[in-house]
């Protein structure tokens, strides 16, 4: 899926941890939309929102940061897919 910074991001596979796949991605997306603008490729500084009920981090996408979603004991993780 796209991130706010524009870049690529691959959601983990969190149903181990007790969140379906179509969960986690439905989280990662609206994250990413409420922070629509507020990081660019660029960017040097993370970004904090809570979505859903769900406290999430995007990373600085200068350092390839990715974003990592909580909620109570469950956990969500997505990675910037590196450009080829």
């Amino acid at each position: 899926m796209t991130a706010a910074s524009g870049l690529t991001l691959y959601v983990y596979d969190s149903q181990t941890g007790g969140v379906s796949c179509g969960e986690a991605l439905t989280v990662v997306k609206h994250f990413h939309a409420a922070i629509a603008g507020r990081q660019g490729s660029g960017s040097n500084d993370a970004v904090n929102e809570t979505v859903d009920g769900w406290l999430c981090t995007s990373g600085p996408p200068a350092a390839q940061g990715g974003t990592t979603c909580s909620k109570g004991e469950q956990t969500v993780f997505a990675a910037v897919v590196p450009a080829e």
